[in-house]
């Protein structure tokens, strides 16, 4: 039965990410039990572009599914059953949406885990440790919660109260401009003229690449559970030739520019999908608030 992570359901407002938007390959994961994820630095921070103002934050997610949770919690209750709450999201993303988009830029990250991905935030891990528990729930219990298709049950008026007159914009046509402007941004003259110093530096470094987002995705990392010391060797000489050549900086600036271009044209889009974002929040922070007194 397929259950439902707001995130992975409604593709309401994308999370402006480069492996959500379709722009980059995923990185391998870890299988071992690995190093502690040092926090974003404020390089990563700092990367904030045009549509993130439109687009649904980690912390926008959560509070949404935790009013979502307090909804169904009721309707569970109703019913005779019980439902254990998501922890509550915190005001700061542990991982902003940003991070990965120009593939790794942290230091401390390439050094730990290469082109691996990082293991989850405390706060993250506690979340999917309850997803899971959710898919091992008893039939009866997951029909009370999803009904036979996964989309209905409690979930279903939970989340049709919390939209309830909440705009409704069709968000497929918003993850399209991401990925045409991430792409467009790629064939910029200043961003190809950056990467082609990127990857002469590299070679100069004993490394072939074209790019920093083949380098992430390549084949040979996805083959181990763990990074070998070639490719964090290879993560860390990829970070240091984008401080060198200021890559993530010209790069980030051509993104922001068109990205600035398609809010200008497309202004009345734009301002529906902020209300639609807006609105989505300020219910869900009602009923998380009502809960609370």
């Amino acid at each position: 039965m397929p259950f439902r992570h707001i995130a992975a359901v409604l593709a309401l407002l994308a999370l402006v990410t480069g492996c959500s938007s379709g722009v980059m390959p995923s990185p391998p994961r870890h299988s071992a039990r690995p190093l502690a994820v040092p926090p974003p630095s404020e390089d990563v921070r700092r990367l904030v572009l045009p549509f993130d103002a439109y687009a649904l934050s980690g912390p926008d997610v959560h509070t949404i599914e935790a009013a979502e949770d307090v909804l169904i919690r009721d309707c569970m209750r109703d019913r005779g059953r019980g439902w254990t709450a998501l922890p509550r999201p915190s005001a700061v993303d542990p991982d902003p949406p940003q991070r990965r988009r120009y593939g790794v830029i942290e230091p401390d990250v390439a050094r730990r885990f290469g082109y691996h991905l990082p293991p989850p935030a405390p706060e993250t891990a506690r979340r999917e440790e309850i997803w899971r528990a959710r898919e091992k729930m008893p039939r009866a219990a997951q029909l009370a919660a999803y009904g036979k298709d996964g989309v209905s049950g409690c979930w279903k008026k939970a989340h049709g109260q919390l939209l309830r007159g909440v705009p409704k914009v069709s968000t497929a046509l918003f993850n399209r401009r991401i990925r045409e402007e991430f792409t467009a941004s790629r064939k910029d003259r200043a961003v190809s003229a950056a990467v082609r110093s990127w990857s002469a530096c590299m070679k100069r470094n004993g490394y072939r690449a074209a790019d920093p987002l083949a380098a992430a995705g390549d084949d040979r990392w996805a083959k181990s559970p763990r990074p070998s010391r070639h490719e964090i060797a290879t993560a860390q000489a990829d970070v240091r030739c984008k401080q060198q050549t200021r890559l993530v900086t010209v790069w980030d600036k051509a993104e922001a520019r068109l990205q600035h271009g398609v809010v200008r044209r497309h202004a009345a889009e734009f301002r529906k999908l902020a209300a639609q974002k807006s609105d989505w929040l300020k219910a869900a922070r009602r009923v998380i608030r009502d809960a609370a007194t």
